[in-house]
């Protein structure tokens, strides 16, 4: 009797974790290729928190899903249990992402999706936090099953897991090459004078049909806008003299969520509708980031290939 009891017990204890490993493992890929679409927010995350720069984030951001990858294709393969090894490796993991959300907190506060899942499921950095202590008390569990070799812990299988978790991210989601603004001037003149009129409750404060600025042309419903705006907040914290100006087209309901998402802290906007000119000005391609030197449009930059020494040296070019 006793020994079927001890029988029951490691079935019931193998079955436990080799459900738990699969689990961790199904959230863990979901995970990462949740970050993959838009790559920019996970991207932006490590500029905000000064791990990384403009040209190393990309870099930072696949080696963070690679890691992702990694652990959760060998988790999968685990269901046998026994890789204590694997389990140790996923609590440190884990710890890591716990601290960077910390970080997080730290820097921008905890009002922001932290893009652990993407824009699939929006979690606080707090939020995010306690789902990683809940994923550590799983992970635990793991211990349970004594040390034995199954499918993740052959070498074959783990160096080939490596590879593939290495090269996806950038297969899936390559890093996108940068090239400067292009020098030929598009050369038309921006009519801003909607933003003008009289009893306009939000017309600029500035003259943004003087001097040099950068207008960003954005739709509150555009996740690429969303990026976007994103990108530029983070060079105007940077680099608070650069006049950077939103113009927004869309209702006023989703203000507050455009806001939130891109993390606009520090750009003044106002709005402007169809009929006023907003496609007029900004053509049919969203977000559309101008170079504007007296009304005159000298470059359109995709968010892609916007980078912040080049808006520098355009600023200081006079």
């Amino acid at each position: 009797m006793g020994s079927l009891f001890i029988l029951y017990d490691i079935m019931v204890k193998n079955i436990v974790v080799g459900i738990i490993s699969v689990l961790l493992g199904a959230i863990f890929i979901f995970s990462a290729y949740a970050k993959l679409f838009p790559i920019e927010i996970f991207e932006f995350s490590f500029i905000e928190i000064k791990l990384a720069n403009w040209t190393t984030a990309p870099f930072f951001a696949r080696f963070f899903i690679a890691l992702e990858f990694f652990i959760g294709l060998l988790l999968l393969l685990n269901f046998k249990g026994g890789n204590r090894h694997l389990a140790k490796f996923t609590i440190y993991l884990l710890l890591l992402l716990t601290v960077y959300l910390v970080a997080i907190i730290f820097v921008q506060g905890n009002t922001s999706n932290c893009g652990c899942f993407g824009t699939y499921i929006k979690m606080t950095p707090l939020e995010s936090i306690i789902k990683n202590l809940v994923l550590l008390s799983l992970t635990a569990l793991l211990f349970l099953v004594p040390t034995k070799q199954n499918f993740s812990s052959l070498k074959i299988v783990v160096l080939s897991a490596a590879i593939a978790s290495i090269t996806a991210p950038f297969i899936i989601n390559p890093v996108a090459t940068n090239p400067p603004p292009s020098e030929t001037k598009i050369n038309y003149t921006l009519n801003l004078n909607a933003l003008y009129i009289d009893g306009k409750t939000d017309r600029p404060k500035v003259n943004l049909r003087k001097d040099k600025r950068i207008i960003a042309f954005l739709s509150l419903t555009c996740p690429h806008c969303k990026i976007g705006a994103q990108k530029l907040n983070i060079i105007h914290n940077h680099h608070p003299e650069l006049p950077i100006y939103y113009i927004l087209n869309g209702e006023q309901s989703d203000l507050k969520n455009f806001l939130e998402e891109s993390k606009t802290t520090s750009i003044n906007y106002s709005f402007m509708t169809l009929k006023e000119g907003f496609i007029d000005n900004a053509g049919f391609n969203l977000p559309a980031i101008l170079w504007v030197n007296n009304s005159r449009v000298e470059h359109k930059t995709k968010y892609t290939q916007l980078d912040e020494s080049d808006l520098i040296k355009w600023f200081n070019n006079n």
